[in-house]
């Protein structure tokens, strides 16, 4: 308990900036729900007048006030549709991160202290005048010396101060949250942590830039797909220098068609590309809004900003490519087994899950599949059953649903499923080929190896223990110290009870004749009777707690 006090007291003044801000935006009642009302105590403001009705679009006003962190908190949490309702997750989903636009004399120093130079030592052209400003950063037009057209991206200054303070007071307002039972089980300190590391990986430009790299990489022999080039040269932490992307916007179809392009033929190659990241590269677009897919000549897909990725490994892959493949086939059998894996120990009863299955299938055979509308219904399923799902396929799941609205816009003839398919299909049989099988048996003979050439060392190490006594058993039972505690108190309240019984059997007749006599029996005898039905009600009054 010290420790979040401890947090709220040295953060006292921004808590306070918080609570009032809610309350200016007539979402106080959010802290009411998660058990910190008595932070409302003192905080003087009121909500103001013409406010709408939706908490959660109150909420989401207020997120947009109190600044960068909750605006990138409530972005990522329009990614779980598991623990938030439909109209939560809209809402949320609809935070801009455009900000008010800093001038440049307060960004300047931060840049040239990042450059380590002046600004004509690099660039030929430089454009002050930002061409976007966000929550985190702001970015500019410029050329360098060599010629080439690039994008600054310029991180706002003392943003990862500001930041880390804000997530220490969330951290220890979740510990707070998480002292009621009914609220624990959603974990809301993993929950922010998780969030934390989000939002702090998103801060480090040089990791972006990697991603970046890494992705470019891939798709290095798609000419099809562009990836912006990183000038590292000029980068850091917090100033990252890419190629300019001349592009359009892909939602404009119409404008498109105008420029000689092809809306249909874009769709399917960012489909075709985004499905590549999924199931055969493990690292993936974790934003792929409107704003970050570019339709560029030649009916080539830009894909830039990639500050929030996501990363599956073979395990995930495959048992993605599972998931997908039973809604392919409407494999009922199929997504149960992926339900159980996926949600482990939350499983508490295997024939709800299998109805869950079944009813979810039923309504998605027989006619197109829609992946919005797939994994939408199939978040509100793991809702529903309160099952969890590992944090990286929920980045997939939001992405995949992003990435599905870009893409139906350009063509709303596409099939993100379909277009899947192949790939499944393509995987399923790598799964089965002679390589995977020998590297499989590799892998095994290693493991095999390993075990065997410890097996002399275990050997004699027990040996040794045994022969002189000092083999320990550890077992670890959760509730085992608490059943020992009431076995304990079980015994002594038995052996108290059989010497009080053996008591009374010895020298009860003659208590039970000492002192005067009332109503036939001695007043020793009375005294003896309450206490007695004293006893007894106290003993009932033990079971009845205990149960």
């Amino acid at each position: 308990m010290l420790e979040p006090t401890w947090t709220a007291v040295k953060h006292h003044r921004r808590l306070q900036h918080i609570v009032a801000t809610l309350v200016r935006f007539g979402a106080q009642d959010v802290l009411v729900r998660l058990g910190l009302g008595r932070l409302l105590a003192g905080v003087e403001a009121k909500p103001g007048e013409s406010l709408p009705a939706s908490t959660a679009r109150r909420v989401r006003m207020a997120l947009e006030a109190l600044g960068p962190t909750f605006i990138k908190c409530g972005q990522i949490l329009a990614s779980r549709s598991d623990i938030l309702s439909a109209q939560w997750v809209d809402e949320l989903q609809a935070l801009h991160s455009q900000a008010s636009t800093l001038p440049w004399v307060e960004l300047e120093d931060q840049v040239l202290d990042d450059l380590g130079c002046a600004l004509d030592q690099v660039f030929a052209e430089f454009d002050t005048q930002p061409m976007a400003a966000a929550s985190m950063a702001q970015v500019y037009r410029a050329r360098l010396l060599t010629g080439e057209a690039v994008v600054v991206k310029v991180q706002r200054p003392g943003l990862r101060r500001q930041m880390t303070a804000d997530l220490q007071l969330l951290e220890s307002l979740a510990q707070l949250v998480e002292q009621n039972d009914a609220l624990a089980a959603y974990q809301p300190r993993q929950l922010v942590r998780q969030l934390a590391k989000a939002m702090l990986e998103e801060l480090d430009f040089t990791q972006e830039g990697q991603n970046c790299d890494s992705v470019a990489q891939n798709f290095a022999q798609t000419p099809h797909i562009v990836i912006p080039s990183i000038y590292w040269a000029f980068s850091s932490q917090r100033l990252l220098v890419q190629t300019f992307l001349p592009s359009y916007t892909p939602l404009a179809r119409d404008a498109l068609i105008e420029q000689g392009l092809d809306p249909s033929l874009l769709a399917k190659r960012g489909a075709q590309a985004f499905i590549k990241m999924l199931l055969e590269d493990g690292l993936f677009h974790g934003d792929p809004h409107p704003g970050n897919l570019r339709a560029m000549s030649e009916n080539r897909v830009g894909f830039i900003d990639f500050g929030m990725v996501g990363r599956l490994d073979e395990r995930r892959r495959i048992e993605v490519m599972t998931f997908m493949r039973a809604l392919t086939e409407g494999s009922t059998e199929t997504l149960i087994g992926v339900l159980i894996d996926w949600s482990g120990e939350r499983v508490q009863d295997l024939s709800l899950i299998e109805q869950a299955a079944r009813e979810y299938m039923s309504r998605h055979t027989g006619g197109p599949l829609k992946m919005n509308a797939l994994i939408t219904d199939f978040l509100g399923l793991i809702r529903e059953y309160r099952l969890s799902l590992p944090a990286d396929l929920l980045v997939l799941f939001k992405a995949l649903i992003t990435a599905d609205g870009v893409l139906t816009q350009l063509d709303p003839e596409l099939d993100l499923v379909a277009t899947a398919k192949p790939a499944v299909e393509k995987m399923l049989r790598e799964q089965f080929e002679w390589k995977a099988a020998k590297r499989l048996g590799i892998e095994g003979l290693q493991l095999g190896r390993g075990v065997l050439a410890d097996v002399p060392k275990l050997t004699r190490l027990m040996l040794h223990r045994l022969k002189h006594g000092v083999i320990d058993l550890k077992v670890d039972m959760p509730g085992l110290e608490r059943l020992e505690r009431s076995l304990r108190l079980a015994s002594t309240r038995l052996s108290l009870a059989l010497l009080i019984s053996a008591l009374l059997i010895a020298f009860g007749p003659q208590i039970a004749t000492a002192g005067p006599v009332w109503l036939g029996l001695s007043a020793v005898g009375w005294l003896a009777a309450i206490a007695t039905l004293g006893g007894l009600l106290a003993f009932l009054w033990s079971l009845f707690r205990g149960s």
